[in-house]
């Protein structure tokens, strides 16, 4: 049956403005046995706090697949979004059920969020996300209810097709996103600097293999698997497989990320362990298998030579006391890494090249700050982008994405990004290494 979501109607006014939809956290025991929070959207009456409605529209809040859990954080930005829109049909509409919102409703919505309650634009990037998540739940509300109830929107008037085109390849690729409905972006916005230019990674490695060797392999499977940060702390040795083909040559690394890390069962620590955003088996792009290979084995040897469990349930990246290395730690670790060694190497190979005016606005914008543990990620889409020309359906699945929501951002917050992936050569990586080697002989 299709989920009816009523309000009170207009004979009700006075209390329905005393009403408010918020998010309820819940203990819900999945398919492991584990309890977790998950959100559910309830209407409230405000002053007493004493619940009205459960709606169930929770079920909403993401597409769901199988073998894959949104975490609680996205779950709740996406329930707080939810409620959000569910406040202003309440207080600013007559609107009694949800299937009678029409394209200007939303709108509406979505013209008066982009101002925070003191008068303030949101930041840009933040108001685009909600909207998309709002954009996901309205979409997939229908679908799940359209026949039964009369709506007065359609899915396809909340989305829009573009089809950005490839000069070099002179192809086209054809991206669905969430529709514009005519409104601009609040104006204000502070987008956060992941920039890693493309021949930077190979001398970031290059010094985390002398400085920070227990999280060079991290980076590469953040690099060159897109694997999350909180994703490659929950790594066990056993989750690392070696495809292989005939005469015992590698033809891949899959990893195994279909369940949460055994080593963090009854975490009780201090600090947030880190968590897989979505399950799945993530393979490292084949350009990278062998690098990936020769850095795990390396990786492996360390920890054997130091008397490190390496078995299959033990973690891949522990920290200096031999103890699971969580997010935070291993996030440290790389800033540390970052500035105290990658920066005076980059700066001095620059200078020794004689092109640090050419990248002066990036060393610059590192030093105003830092682009944060998932400029590798970022790096792998810029590649699967512009080096490996996917397409965007690819690259989801490359990247491990639930909607194509990331594959929006990056493709229209990051054109200029793009184009300069794609214009650059692999000179500078060569040199700069050859520079930094000479360096430290």
């Amino acid at each position: 049956m299709s989920n009816v979501i009523r309000m009170p109607g207009r004979s009700q006014w006075d209390f329905r403005q005393k009403c408010v939809f918020r998010n309820r956290p819940v203990q819900i025991r999945g398919e492991d046995g584990k309890l977790g929070s998950y959100p559910c959207i309830v209407l409230y009456e405000e002053e007493t706090d004493i619940p009205v409605y459960y709606t169930g529209l929770e079920r909403y809040l993401c597409h769901l697949a199988r073998g894959q859990v949104l975490d609680e954080k996205t779950l709740y930005a996406r329930a707080y979004a939810v409620c959000h829109f569910l406040n202003y049909v309440l207080r600013k509409t007559d609107i009694r059920f949800l299937h009678d919102c029409t394209l200007e409703t939303i709108r509406g919505f979505l013209k008066e969020a982009r101002r925070k309650p003191d008068g303030e634009d949101y930041n840009r990037d933040t108001w685009q996300r909600y909207r998309d998540y709002l954009m996901d739940f309205l979409i997939l509300y229908r679908e799940y209810s359209g026949e039964a109830l009369p709506f007065r929107y359609s899915g396809d008037e909340l989305r829009s097709t573009i089809i950005p085109k490839d000069e070099q390849k002179h192809r086209k690729v054809m991206v669905t996103c969430t529709a514009s409905l005519h409104l601009k972006a609040p104006k204000t916005t502070h987008r956060k600097n992941r920039i890693l230019v493309d021949g930077y990674l190979e001398l970031l490695l290059y010094e985390a293999k002398k400085h920070e060797p227990d999280v060079a392999l991290g980076i590469a499977l953040g690099a060159y698997a897109g694997l999350r940060e909180g994703e490659v702390v929950n790594v066990s040795f056993g989750a690392v497989r070696m495809l292989r083909k005939g005469f015992g040559l590698t033809a891949g690394i899959e990893i195994d990320l279909t369940r949460d890390a055994p080593f963090f069962a009854g975490w009780d620590g201090k600090t947030d362990p880190g968590s897989i955003k979505k399950y799945r088996k993530q393979r490292v792009y084949h350009d990278f298998t062998e690098t990936v290979a020769g850095l795990l084995e390396e990786h492996t040897a360390s920890m054997a030579a130091r008397g490190l469990d390496t078995g299959d349930k033990a973690p891949v990246f522990v920290n200096r006391q031999g103890s699971p290395m969580t997010v935070q730690t291993y996030s440290d670790r790389v800033k540390t890494l970052f500035y105290q060694w990658f920066m005076p190497a980059l700066r001095a190979t620059c200078e020794k090249q004689g092109t640090y005016a050419e990248h002066a606005a990036f060393i610059d914008a590192y030093e105003a700050e830092y682009p944060g543990a998932h400029m590798f990620r970022h790096w792998f889409t810029m590649y699967l982008l512009t080096k490996a020309g996917l397409t965007s359906g690819e690259i989801m699945r490359w990247r491990g994405d639930s909607s194509q929501e990331s594959m929006n951002e990056y493709i229209h917050e990051n054109a200029d990004m793009i184009r300069l992936f794609r214009e650059t050569s692999y000179s500078f990586q060569a040199r700069i290494l050859e520079d930094a080697g000479k360096e430290g002989m």
